[in-house]
């Protein structure tokens, strides 16, 4: 085994994500069987090693790592290897490799195995499965400086079918994370988990919590994977934690350097978007018991007289519903009757008020089409700037996907009359952060307690409600305007 001196593999990239301002590794993939245009001479290691250092000379102060891929090497023999290794010293020295090598055996060919990944190819960390435990893995711990990529949850369409396997709070990829993270401490293990999982890569940073273990997430660009969602799900508190690995959208597009510059600055857009959801962002938790951020100092108010002008304006009706979705409803909600009655939207208007005064935000953003005499209402009543995503984006004209006045990088408080699941609230939201707002908080009138705060809460974002469907069953019952049997039909048919 080789002395250790210089950086560790996670002193360099700590220090390269600041120098260069950027979370994304550039994966060095050379296909020159099926791209054979993007090298400058026929396959085999000369046109290897070539085709890497001009893309190494072009990216190096735009990356915080670089992530070959042993098996595009290997396939050219022992001229391959050598590229490999020559590629790997051609590498600043100041940002980390990452060798992509998925290597996972136990003993003396674990043993060799680490030699050949950080004595001769001199890489500062490598991929390894976790299928042999934690035998298979020691003998890459045992080099100073160096760190390990565990797999635990990749982004392969049939991944579901093996590494979610077990019980619902005990999940094959959740138990590999509390077993690895015991390997060895936070600068020597990292873990796998495809952007294309962003459920999985929540509940691994959830499993993380308090540790400042490094997740790489393949999967972003040609295998489709949701940046934002992903960097909401896997960034840690201080907005790092995750490494964004790219190959192909960057490798063989027209013009490299100009491909990778937009995907660190789409990164970095994200990073501005996720870090305004963390100051209401608690931890995830394990499956089952979902994180639901909640306005720091939002307080209990008696809103008995709102309550009851909505069910006296039809608002809030009781009985036998068919709702749009074709289910039945022992209770109907609708709340564009309340653009009818002024003196109730302004009631509303005040609550919706007090909801809105401790939050920082440049415009409301209402929510087409209920929201919007709402939506007026409030900006009526706070002296607020108005605009809205709309539902249907017009063919003529400018075509605007958000209408009224704002500019790149202002804030935007989502204004709802009611949430269900959370789906209209999160497509709106689509659209506002698509035209370069940050949000992170909404305000509506009701929740109706079917899943849309825990929704909205695991994409990152803070529901503030007026009221929820159990305060108004209780106020109604309080005042004689439903019987207990009514309560308790509704109450079980929100707990289905």
């Amino acid at each position: 085994m080789s002395a250790f001196n210089g950086s560790s593999f996670v002193e360099k990239l700590n220090a390269a994500v600041i120098r260069n301002n950027s979370l994304l590794c550039l994966g060095l993939d050379p296909n020159p069987l099926k791209y054979p245009d993007h090298f400058s001479m026929p396959a085999g290691g000369d046109a290897l090693l070539a085709w890497g250092q001009q893309l190494i000379d072009k990216t190096a102060d735009l990356v915080c790592c670089y992530k070959p891929n042993i098996a595009f090497y290997e396939q050219f023999g022992p001229s391959g290897i050598e590229a490999l290794r020559r590629t790997i010293a051609s590498v600043p020295r100041d940002i980390p490799v990452l060798l992509d090598a998925k290597r996972g055996d136990i003993g003396s060919t674990a043993r060799a195995y680490a030699r050949a990944v950080f004595d001769v190819l001199e890489a500062d960390a490598v991929t390894v499965s976790p299928y042999l435990g934690r035998d298979a893995v020691t003998p890459f711990l045992a080099y100073a400086g160096k760190a390990v990529f565990v797999l635990v949850y990749t982004s392969n369409p049939s991944a579901r079918s093996v590494q979610e396997f077990g019980a619902q709070d005990s999940l094959l990829y959740q138990h590999v994370v509390s077993e690895a993270k015991t390997w060895g401490d936070e600068s020597q293990v990292g873990f796998v988990v495809g952007a294309t999982q962003p459920q999985a890569l929540a509940e691994v940073r959830s499993l993380l919590s308090g540790r400042a273990n490094w997740i790489l997430a393949p999967g972003v660009g040609a295998q489709g994977g949701n940046l934002s969602e992903a960097l909401s799900a896997g960034l840690d508190a201080d907005g790092q934690g995750m490494i964004v690995p790219v190959s192909r959208a960057i490798l063989y597009a027209d013009d490299p350097r100009s491909a990778a510059l937009a995907l660190r600055e789409e990164i970095n857009l994200a990073r501005a978007r996720v870090s305004t959801h963390h100051k209401y962002r608690t931890v995830y938790r394990p499956a089952g018991e979902p994180s639901i951020p909640k306005a720091a100092d939002q307080v209990t108010v008696d809103h008995s007289e709102l309550i009851l002008a909505l069910h006296d304006a039809g608002c809030v009706q009781l009985g036998q519903f068919t709702l749009a979705s074709g289910q039945w409803s022992p209770i109907y909600v609708d709340l564009r009757r309340m653009s009818s009655n002024p003196d109730l939207l302004r009631l509303a208007a005040r609550a919706y008020a007090d909801l809105l005064k401790p939050l920082a935000f440049d415009h409301l953003a209402a929510v087409p089409y209920a929201a919007l005499t709402i939506g007026t209402a409030v900006a009526l009543q706070t002296d607020s700037s108005l605009i809205y995503p709309r539902k249907e984006v017009k063919g003529h004209g400018t075509g605007r996907t958000v209408e009224g006045v704002f500019s790149t990088g202002q804030r935007a408080v989502v204004v709802e009359d009611l949430v269900t699941s959370g789906g209209s609230v999160l497509k709106a939201i689509d659209a506002l952060e698509g035209a370069g707002l940050f949000v992170s908080d909404i305000v509506v009138l009701i929740d109706r307690e079917q899943g849309g705060q825990e929704n909205l809460a695991t994409a990152g974002y803070c529901l503030h409600t007026v009221l929820t469907l159990s305060q108004i069953l209780t106020v109604l019952q309080r005042e004689g305007r439903l019987s207990p049997d009514q309560a308790r039909e509704v109450q079980a048919y929100l707990a289905e």
